[in-house]
C-alpha cells in the first residue's frame, strides 16, 4: 500500500513548478530581460538611451510600490485576487510593448509590469510552498526561485531564435511566452481561491497571527535578515551585475558583446545559486550557510576589482549571480525558523523584496555619476557594503549554536 503525503517535496510537485513559473514571468521575463528587448528598441529608434535608463527606472518603482502594498494586505482572499490580477497584467503590458512604440505607452506597460511583479514575487512563495513541511521549506523557495533565473534564460533564447533584429516581434515572443508560463500559475491561485472558500478555512490572516505574534528575543534577528538579506545584497549586486560591460571594455578595450555574456552568466548563476541552495544537506544549518555564502559574494567583489582576466572578470560575474540567489533562499528559509505564521512570513517576505529593489535604486542612482568619474572607487564601496552584509549575516548567527530540530 503506497501511503500518499501531501508534504513531501518533489522536483515534480505541481505547486513547487507553478511557483517557479510566476518567478520566471516576474522577473526573468518582465525586468531581467528587458535589457536584452531594450537594445532593440534603441536601434529601431522606438526610444533613446536615456529612455532606456528612465523606463527602466520607472519599472522598478513600480515594482517597490507592488511589493510595499502586498506587505500591508492581511486579509487572504484580497493577497489571491491582487495576485491573480498581476498575473493578467504582466502578458497585458507585453502586449501594449509590442503594438505602442510611443515612449507614453511604454512607460505605462513598464509602470504596470512593475506593480504586478512586486506583487507576484512578494506573495508566490507562500502559496507554492503552502502545506509544506518546515524541513522542505528550503527546498521548495530554493526551487520556487530558480525560476527567475530560469525565465531569463527563457526569455533571452527565445529572443536570439525568433526576434534578434525586431523589438516588435520581441515583445510577441515575450507575451506568448508568459502565457503559456502563466497557465500552470493560474491553476495555482484557482485552487488556492477555492481552498480559501471552503467551508471551515480562514477567510482572513488578520495581525493575531501576523508580525505582533514574533518572540521579542527573535525580533532582533528578523530585523538583521530582512535589512541584511534584503538592502545590502540589492545594493551589493550594483557593481557588477550594472558595470562589468564597462570594466571589460576600460580593462582590455572589448567590444560590448561582452554585456550579453556576462547578462548570461549572471542569469545562469542565479539559477543554479537557488538550486544549490534548495539541495543543500539539511543537516547543515541555514544560520551558518548565510555567512558563508556572503564570503561568495565577497570573493566574487574582489576578483572583480583586482583582476586583469576577462574570464576572471566573467567568473566573478557568475559567482555574484550564485551570491544573490542563494542569500534569497536561504534567507526565506531562515526567516521561517522566527517567524511565528505563514501569514507573518508572507509580510515579512514582501518587506524584503521591497528593500532589495530599494537598495539597487539607492546603489544605481547615488553612484551613477561616480562611477562615469571614478568607476574604481564605486567598486571599492560595493566591497564595502558586502563586508557589512556579511557582519549582519554573523550577527544573526550569535545564539544559534545548533541546527533547529526536524
Amino acid at each position: 500500500m503506497i501511503q500518499k503525503t501531501e508534504n513531501n517535496l518533489s522536483p515534480f510537485n505541481l505547486m513547487v513548478i507553478a511557483g517557479s513559473c510566476a518567478t520566471a514571468i516576474g522577473l526573468g521575463i518582465a525586468r531581467f530581460d528587458f535589457g536584452a528587448v531594450g537594445r532593440l528598441m534603441i536601434d529601431e529608434a522606438w526610444i533613446s538611451t536615456t529612455g532606456m535608463g528612465d523606463l527602466a527606472g520607472l519599472n522598478l518603482g513600480a515594482y517597490l510600490l507592488g511589493s510595499l502594498q502586498h506587505s500591508q494586505i492581511r486579509n487572504r482572499k484580497v493577497v489571491l485576487r491582487m495576485m491573480m490580477l498581476a498575473l493578467l497584467l504582466l502578458p497585458l503590458s507585453f502586449w501594449l510593448e509590442a503594438f505602442e512604440s510611443s515612449f507614453l505607452w511604454q512607460a505605462v506597460a513598464r509602470i504596470c509590469a512593475g506593480f504586478a511583479a512586486g506583487h507576484l514575487i512578494s506573495g508566490i512563495p507562500a502559496i507554492a510552498l503552502a502545506g509544506l513541511h518546515s524541513r522542505h521549506r528550503r527546498r521548495g523557495s530554493g526551487l520556487v526561485l530558480a525560476g527567475g533565473g530560469i525565465g531569463a534564460l527563457l526569455g533571452a533564447s527565445a529572443i536570439g531564435l525568433f526576434a534578434h533584429h525586431s523589438a516588435m516581434i520581441a515583445w510577441v515572443v515575450l507575451a506568448l511566452l508568459s502565457m503559456a508560463l502563466a497557465l500552470p500559475v493560474l491553476w495555482l491561485l484557482s485552487k488556492s481561491i477555492q481552498s480559501q472558500s471552503a467551508p471551515g478555512q480562514s477567510q482572513s490572516a488578520e495581525s493575531s497571527t501576523g508580525l505582533s505574534a514574533i518572540k521579542p528575543g527573535n525580533r532582533w534577528r528578523v530585523v538583521v535578515l530582512v535589512v541584511g538579506g534584503g538592502l545590502l545584497v540589492g545594493a551589493g549586486q550594483v557593481p557588477i551585475s550594472l558595470y562589468a560591460p564597462i570594466v571589460v571594455a576600460q580593462k582590455f578595450g572589448e567590444a560590448s558583446s561582452l554585456s550579453s555574456d556576462s547578462l548570461a552568466l549572471l542569469g545562469l548563476g542565479s539559477t543554479l545559486g537557488a538550486l544549490t541552495a534548495a539541495f543543500l544537506p539539511r543537516r547543515w544549518p541555514t544560520s551558518l550557510m548565510l555567512p558563508l555564502v556572503s564570503c561568495i559574494g565577497l570573493l566574487a567583489s574582489l576578483l572583480f576589482f583586482f583582476s586583469d582576466e576577462v574570464s576572471i572578470i566573467l567568473l566573478a560575474t557568475f559567482l555574484i549571480g550564485v551570491w544573490m540567489w542563494m542569500t534569497a533562499t536561504l534567507t526565506y528559509d531562515r526567516l521561517g525558523e522566527f517567524l511565528p505564521s505563514a501569514e507573518a512570513h508572507r509580510r515579512v517576505w514582501a518587506v524584503m523584496v521591497s528593500l532589495a529593489g530599494f537598495g539597487y535604486a539607492c546603489f544605481s542612482f547615488s553612484f551613477a555619476h561616480l562611477a562615469s568619474a571614478n568607476l574604481n572607487l564605486v567598486l571599492l564601496i560595493g566591497i564595502g557594503v558586502l563586508v557589512v552584509q556579511l557582519s549582519m549575516e554573523l550577527l544573526q548567527r550569535l545564539g544559534s549554536s545548533k541546527a533547529p530540530s526536524y
